[in-house]
């Protein structure tokens, strides 16, 4: 594979915008991609994959992470509930489960506030 400029030279990598071969002179790297140098248009390809690769990617980060504020959510009124029910092995058990229970509605709410993009 020969650049496509230089029929001389092998080529190094291959543009990310027009798919072109390119040599080591005629290539650029700009943010993780090899790109024709000085090409506005191939640039501009480059600048999309980039925010789809992020945006794709972003998508299951905030499911995950509202999912894991439901479920310690859940889990923190577990909790309360059954240190409630044996309330006398605690020096004061109301005073516990009332903070218990209200981190546990903020970590709840925070989970279904947050919408996936």
């Amino acid at each position: 594979m020969k650049c496509f400029n230089h029929n001389d030279r092998d080529g190094f990598v291959v543009c990310k915008g027009c798919g072109k071969a390119l040599c080591l002179e005629c290539a650029e790297e700009y943010k993780g991609f090899y790109v024709c140098k000085d090409s506005e248009e191939c640039h501009h390809i480059a600048d999309v994959d980039y925010v789809s690769y992020f945006r794709d990617n972003s998508v299951g980060a905030w499911r995950f992470n509202r999912l894991a504020f439901i479920l310690i959510g859940a889990f923190l009124f577990i909790y309360a509930f059954v240190k409630t029910c044996f309330f006398c092995m605690i020096p004061n058990p109301l005073l516990e489960t009332v903070l218990v229970v209200l981190l546990a509605v903020l970590l709840i709410k925070k989970g279904l506030d947050l919408k996936v993009k």
